[in-house]
């Protein structure tokens, strides 16, 4: 069985975590043409939003599959211990968001992989 991920879905997801990071309480201004950037009714225009480092995105992204990974774990450990309220349903859902959340960072690794040596074949 061929494990396929939709790396389409994978990079919108990211780039919504990247714009959920940049959210900012500014309100923006708008210039005569409906357009933000301009001076409108004493508002400045609105500055460049704060720039998020790949790394630390990339860092948050494995955060969130180890917390998800960790959650699946105990569940599991409190269904096999016989803890009340625990079904076996939940057991089975939280373990497969825990793979397809492995299985999404596990392609965008090789991805990542693979542009980098792309990248490395480039002459100067």
């Amino acid at each position: 069985m061929v494990n396929d991920i939709n790396t389409s879905s994978m990079m919108l997801q990211m780039r919504s975590m990247t714009d959920m990071a940049k959210i900012s309480t500014t309100p923006l201004a708008i210039n005569n043409e409906g357009l933000p950037g301009g001076s409108v009714s004493g508002l400045q225009s609105v500055s460049e939003p704060e720039k998020v480092e790949f790394g630390s995105l990339l860092k948050s992204a494995l955060q969130q599959v180890n917390s998800i990974q960790q959650e699946s774990r105990g569940l599991r450990n409190d269904f096999i211990s016989g803890k009340e309220g625990v079904d076996l349903a939940q057991v089975m859902i939280a373990s497969e968001k825990s793979g397809v959340a492995f299985g999404a960072m596990l392609e965008m690794r090789n991805k990542l992989l693979k542009a980098y040596e792309e990248v490395k074949r480039i002459r100067v």
